[in-house]
């Protein structure tokens, strides 16, 4: 049973901390675009790199008393999961979701200097301040209430991991088609062939068989590219966003004329 227990509050912990990513990276995001962006691979309000940054600094460095070993402590585990994280994501869905290529002191554009230091005060912040305030209130939770709350949020977590993952899985897919399509358009157009349909046409029928999932992505990571199929990716986003700026100003001519 003790083992059940540390292993819900370590789930907890990790939801807990995944939330306040959550708003830390929409609340940043929105307001630089200026609009609200939920900024999370996930359709949930959390973030889990850093729910799973957050516990893995807690269980690891939580007996490190030194505050600088901490900090290079942090600045290790944080990065290490950063740059994994970005790669088996890379690898599943042959996209890259971030990339610090343009900053000094990058490792292959999966992590970089300024955002180890950040991870290193974040880990300092966690372990020093936030995280004994935390094994304080759920050590307060009755055990039944713990299961129930557990149960809900590991379903909830699951289910909007599969729908995340369903509805993003044939994007890849979707690009080759597109990326094919593009190359027969300049083939007909060099033999001369009528009725061919130009790229705007294409692109218009292909962003009318995205799913939300994907254009949720799009929108939300404005770094996003594609590993195999780049060129028709860029096209694809610009004409979503050309297209999600047309019909804003068209709900705003109406709005303005009632």
């Amino acid at each position: 049973m003790e083992t059940i227990r540390m292993l819900e509050h370590l789930f907890f912990w990790t939801m807990l901390y995944s939330a306040a990513g959550w708003i830390y990276e929409t609340a940043l995001c929105s307001v630089q675009a200026k609009r609200f962006i939920n900024r999370g691979f996930l359709n949930g309000p959390y973030c889990p790199i850093y729910g799973c940054g957050a516990v893995l600094n807690a269980v690891v460095l939580g007996n490190v008393s030194d505050v600088a070993l901490l900090f290079l402590g942090g600045v290790v585990l944080d990065c290490s999961l950063e740059y994994i994280t970005s790669y088996v994501m890379e690898k599943l869905f042959h996209a890259r979701w971030w990339d610090y290529s343009d900053e000094k002191f990058n490792i292959n554009g999966r992590v970089c200097a300024a955002g180890a230091v950040i991870f290193g005060v974040f880990s300092v912040v966690v372990v020093k301040l936030i995280q004994p305030a935390v094994e304080q209130m759920t050590d307060a939770i009755p055990p039944a209430a713990m299961h129930i709350m557990s149960a809900v949020l590991f379903l909830s977590f699951m289910t909007d991991v599969a729908a995340t993952v369903i509805g993003f899985a044939g994007f890849n897919n979707r690009l080759r088609e597109l990326t094919l399509a593009f190359e027969g358009i300049e083939r007909n157009i060099a033999e001369r062939v009528h009725d061919t349909p130009s790229r705007e046409m294409l692109l218009e029928r292909f962003s009318k068989l995205m799913s939300g999932q994907e254009r949720r992505m799009i929108h939300a990571f404005p770094r996003l590219r594609s590993m195999t199929y780049n060129e028709a990716f860029l096209d694809l986003r610009e004409h979503i966003t050309k297209e999600r700026e047309r019909l804003k100003n068209l709900r705003r001519t109406h709005g303005g004329r009632k």
